[in-house]
């Protein structure tokens, strides 16, 4: 079967995702992330799409402005702290409590 327009894509998505997460996290290390960074990549891109595609700024509401999803100081903010717990997570997960080792060793001055 030959594969259409819409698998077409995903598979794209994919394979970008895919290689993004092994070249940044390494060979043994990457697999279980690709859920994550995958749906933050999807999400962040049609958000952007949404923005630049469709004319919100014509759409009025009576209680304010109706904006693509990334144009709002919440969603950049509610990624970011998703994105640092998902770090934390990840380091405490391999190295354990000596992972926050790194942040307090001093940095010897030369």
């Amino acid at each position: 079967r030959i594969p259409h327009s819409w698998q077409n894509f995903m598979e794209s998505a994919l394979d970008f995702v895919v290689d993004i997460a092994r070249n940044q996290l390494g060979e043994s290390f990457y697999r279980e992330w690709i859920p994550f960074i995958g749906t933050l990549f999807l999400f962040i891109f049609g958000c952007n799409w949404a923005g630049a595609v469709i004319p919100w700024k014509l759409i009025e509401l009576p209680e304010g402005e109706f904006a693509a999803p990334t144009n709002d100081i919440n969603t950049t903010v509610a990624l970011a702290l998703l994105t640092s717990f998902s770090y934390f997570y990840a380091g405490l997960s391999k190295k354990g409590l000596g992972y926050f080792k790194r942040y307090v060793n001093p940095i010897p001055l030369h």
